[in-house]
């Protein structure tokens, strides 16, 4: 049987700087004279430290100064000789020891001060000295977890710089973007260069964008968005707005060519991710009539209870929907519900495809759930012969005009 050869790796925990110090000893290029000004220094810069997070006075806040130190040097260390303890040993020789402490500090509220959220104004989870008491003694980073977190911020401040240069090379000024998120930016940005469409939309804008392409991708039978029309930004964009375009064909493309579903239920999917800009109540009133035209051409404005309750009574009887119908009109419809029963599937079929899409699920259930069941039961009583209860009914809950009163004969 031969003999294996087995190979163990010896792996070094100590902290980066006391591994090039170690080396720089160990190879001539640090003496004694440097370790002593070293040890100068850090006793100094344990004392500032110590005042900094805590006190100079309690012997576990110079130990834990200490270590925070030792964690800063290694960091900058490290990090300015890419781990070549050669190249480490060689500065600890050339500059004070304080010097690479202060680097590192540095390193930490350079990385503190990049973004680390992709929304517009977004809080920072930490203050920098909190974000820095954690960073040098209880998670002290590594080179790798630093760079890995620079890399992360890095990538969050190109995503926010290229919806603020979308943003202003669509005339939407910065301070329009409070609490919005970079995606959603980048994400309209696209969609309305696509549609050909200038600036940020607001909803009205936004609904006849989506409409518009829509139709054209139904037609086409795919969902599909020019890479080229991104050539015009900056370089080091272009490959963020390219990915979220990417994203758009991916994600929203079965949106678009969904045939079945209403222009409300498309938008209402689709406005989460987008930023689309704040409008005033005639853009709220605008967007819902465009919205819900087959809904508005019926209530004609009206939004009051009885108006649609009128309306959806009108449909069930197979009448032409109203939101106020004359007494006699009233009795037509008892009677009409009487010989063929009530509609009820074509009004919920009417809120399904015609109603604001905020207010479906309450009207359906207002419909089928609760009014239904008291109109059949006041309305398909046979023995109202004369109408009374069921008059009495629909004048309680609908827009029922009162009889003009008779005219007096002349002469009385």
């Amino acid at each position: 049987m031969s003999e294996q050869n087995h190979h163990v790796a010896v792996v070094d925990k100590r902290p980066f700087f006391e591994r090039a110090l170690s080396y720089g000893l160990q190879q001539g290029l640090l003496e004694r004279t440097h370790c002593e000004k070293m040890i100068a220094d850090g006793a100094k810069g344990s004392v500032q430290v110590a005042d900094f997070f805590g006190s100079s006075h309690l012997h576990a806040d110079l130990e834990n100064a200490r270590r925070r130190i030792v964690n800063l040097v290694s960091l900058y260390l490290e990090q300015q000789s890419n781990g070549d303890l050669q190249k480490a040993a060689q500065s600890l020789r050339d500059n004070t020891f304080l010097s690479h402490s202060r680097g590192g500090n540095e390193m930490l509220k350079a990385l503190h001060a990049m973004p680390d959220s992709t929304v517009f104004g977004d809080v920072k989870s930490q203050p920098v000295k909190d974000f820095q008491d954690e960073r040098t003694l209880a998670k002290p980073f590594s080179l790798a977890a630093y760079r890995k977190q620079l890399q992360s911020r890095e990538q969050v401040a190109a995503v926010m710089g290229a919806a603020q240069w979308l943003a202003g090379d669509a005339g939407l000024d910065r301070s329009e973007l409070d609490f919005v998120s970079a995606e959603s930016v980048i994400r309209s940005a696209v969609l309305m260069r696509a549609a050909g469409v200038d600036g940020f939309p607001d909803r009205v804008r936004f609904a006849k964008t989506v409409e518009a392409l829509r139709q054209k991708a139904l037609a086409a039978g795919k969902f599909k968005l020019a890479a080229g029309m991104l050539d015009d930004l900056p370089a080091s964009f272009r490959p963020i707005a390219d990915k979220v375009r990417r994203n758009i064909e991916k994600n929203d493309a079965p949106l678009f060519l969904d045939a079945a579903a209403g222009l409300d239920r498309l938008l209402n999917d689709l406005e989460t991710r987008y930023f689309v800009a704040e409008g005033g109540l005639d853009d709220v009133a605008d967007f819902d009539a465009f919205v819900s035209k087959e809904w508005h051409r019926v209530m004609q404005g009206k939004e009051d209870p009885y108006s649609r309750l009128t309306a959806f009574m009108c449909i069930a009887a197979g009448m032409a929907p109203k939101t106020s119908l004359a007494a006699a009109e009233a009795k037509s419809l008892i009677r009409k519900v009487r010989e063929h029963g009530f509609a009820s599937a074509a009004v919920s079929a009417f809120i399904r495809d015609s109603a604001p899409f905020d207010l479906k699920d309450n009207l359906l259930a207002l419909w089928e759930d609760e009014f239904l069941p008291e109109a059949e039961l006041a309305l398909l009583d046979e023995d109202d012969l004369n109408f009374v209860r069921g008059l009495a009914f629909l004048r309680e809950n609908c827009n029922i005009k009162a009889a003009p009163a008779p005219r007096k004969s002349a002469g009385h």
